[in-house]
């Protein structure tokens, strides 16, 4: 299962290598927008990951039935499932910072 979700994340990523061959930046905007794109996509992308494990979360606190076992696999889901919400935010915080910075020079 694990594997499987490695190769769909290398596909995806593979399928934006044309893109990125033509992104020759001719400027320091361009570099922004680019910057502005990727962490676009990097937040959406971790936003949805996330999201989708705190439902996971939910459904695994729902059929736990209080096995002890159960419940902790959820509480783990659901600390993995915020930890990637605050990446994502991370991610927008620190792209506005480094654009801020880029843009004073």
């Amino acid at each position: 299962m694990l594997k499987k979700s490695y190769i769909a994340i290398a596909a995806s990523g593979l399928t934006l290598l044309p893109s990125l061959a033509f992104a020759q930046p001719r400027s320091v905007q361009d570099v922004i927008d680019l910057v502005n794109a990727a962490v676009g996509w990097f937040e959406t992308i971790i936003f949805a990951i996330a999201i989708i494990m705190i439902l996971v979360a939910a459904f695994q606190f729902l059929t736990a039935a209080g096995n002890e076992e159960k419940v902790s696999t959820a509480r783990k889901s659901l600390v993995w499932g915020l930890v990637g919400i605050a990446v994502a935010l991370f991610a927008r915080v620190a792209k506005d910072f480094v654009l801020n910075a880029l843009q004073r020079r």
